[in-house]
């Protein structure tokens, strides 16, 4: 991203972001705006399979602009999949055909869909390379494999405009579920997809300043399926299963429920081979982990974070400490007797020895040229070449819009850079 035409900005000599002022030179801060609290928490709506039959799961999505109501008497312009911020979760199963038609309605900009972690090939993946011109649209089409049952997410990925097509509302979850889950059913199955909010005085999100694109853009609010601190009701003695989602660009969730016993029972690969008691968990952007929480004390147990230094640089720094993201009421009744969460989850193959080990350096620089600031993220000293990369089909494998043999770090904003896509 260039900064062009920014008032103030005098000419610098390129310099390693590692050691720049870190001045704050964008915006003022002002007050963010207070959104209601305490509503209950509300399930994503589900993508209606068009296909009608098992074994294919055939759907729309379409991006393009919308408005959402955040505060009252404001309506705030967003991008939304089908109209909708965060999109409709999608569910599918392990070795289903995905046929997805993505229509691109965002006037002027191109995008794409990349389906995070999962398992598909090059081609179909949204990535950078392949972008999807304004008005028109394209199918993804793609198997998912046995063995894939996880939590992903799908989001653009056009090169360039990922962040900001991402905080202005594009993200969704994508759950792929198994043949034969060792979840106990009672547990359920909630998904809790977190996105970061910055409005203006007048409900719009604010322009990306200098400091969000020398740290990555973090908002004024942590909000939970689009709401800020919902509020969920169980029975004491309940035991949930929570799928936690990290969709900000570049806020750290170091998170520990108060009241309440947290075991770790999965990650962005899927479950683990066993459950894996928890104090807290730390989800970096575009994160995902699998919960299973125990509300065995009345009361309200939250869903809070803690404190987490990720090397801000300069000043304006945000407060990452003591936001309340979920409020969980437990009610007296005791939940009728919760069958017990297996020792064991799935078999889990060792990796074995390396037989290759490479070195790589992620370095950022800024500079001003002609045109106006430019920012750099290098990968041993590289910056990647969109001319020398291409969408041709290759196997299937977990990627985020990556080449199978070259690495894709744009020269664009620090907010897409930092937000681990």
């Amino acid at each position: 991203m260039k900064m062009d035409d920014m008032p103030g900005m005098e000419p610098m000599p390129s310099m390693d972001m590692s050691g720049h002022a870190g001045h704050d030179m964008g915006a003022m801060a002002q007050a963010p705006a207070a959104l209601p609290e305490g509503e209950a928490l509300r399930d994503l709506p589900l993508l209606a399979n068009e296909a009608g039959r098992s074994g294919l799961f055939k759907a729309r999505l379409t991006a393009a602009p919308a408005t959402a109501r955040f505060v009252e008497g404001q309506d705030t312009p967003i991008l939304a999949y089908n109209g909708m911020s965060p999109g409709p979760l999608i569910e599918a199963y392990e070795g289903d055909r995905v046929e997805i038609t993505f229509a691109n309605r965002i006037a002027g900009e191109q995008s794409t869909i990349h389906w995070h972690g999962m398992p598909v090939p090059a081609d179909q993946d949204g990535n950078p390379m392949d972008p999807v011109a304004a008005g028109a649209d394209r199918v993804y089409a793609f198997e998912l494999p046995e063995g894939s049952a996880g939590s992903y997410w799908y989001h653009p990925h056009p090169h360039g405009r990922t962040a900001e097509q991402v905080y202005r509302g594009l993200a969704g979850a994508f759950v792929v579920k198994a043949k034969a889950d060792p979840i106990p059913l009672a547990y359920g199955d909630t998904v809790l997809m977190f996105t970061d909010l910055r409005l203006a005085a007048d409900g719009s999100m604010p322009d990306t300043t200098m400091t969000d694109l020398m740290n990555g853009r973090v908002g004024d609010h942590v909000l939970v399926n689009g709401q800020k601190n919902p509020k969920l009701t169980v029975a004491r003695g309940a035991k949930r299963r929570l799928r936690l989602y990290n969709a900000a660009n570049a806020r750290f969730l170091r998170l520990a429920f108060a009241n309440a016993a947290m075991t770790l029972i999965g990650s962005d690969g899927g479950l683990l081979e066993a459950p894996v008691a928890a104090e807290e968990i730390l989800l970096s952007p575009a994160e995902r982990v699998e919960l299973v929480v125990a509300f065995d004390q009345p009361g309200s147990a939250t869903l809070t974070t803690l404190d987490y230094d990720r090397g801000w640089t300069g000043p304006g720094r945000p407060a990452d400490a003591g936001l309340t993201l979920l409020t969980v009421d437990v009610s007296g009744a005791l939940a009728e007797t919760m069958p017990p969460l297996p020792g064991r989850l799935r078999p889990i193959a060792p990796f074995g020895q390396p037989t290759i080990s490479r070195r790589l350096v992620f370095t950022e620089t800024m500079a001003m040229n002609a045109t106006g600031m430019e920012m750099g993220f290098l990968i041993n000293g590289k910056a990647f070449d969109m001319g020398a990369s291409t969408s041709s089909p290759g196997p299937a494998r977990p990627s985020c819009g990556k080449s199978p043999t070259r690495p894709t770090w744009t020269t664009h904003s620090m907010s897409t850079a930092r937000s681990s896509r």
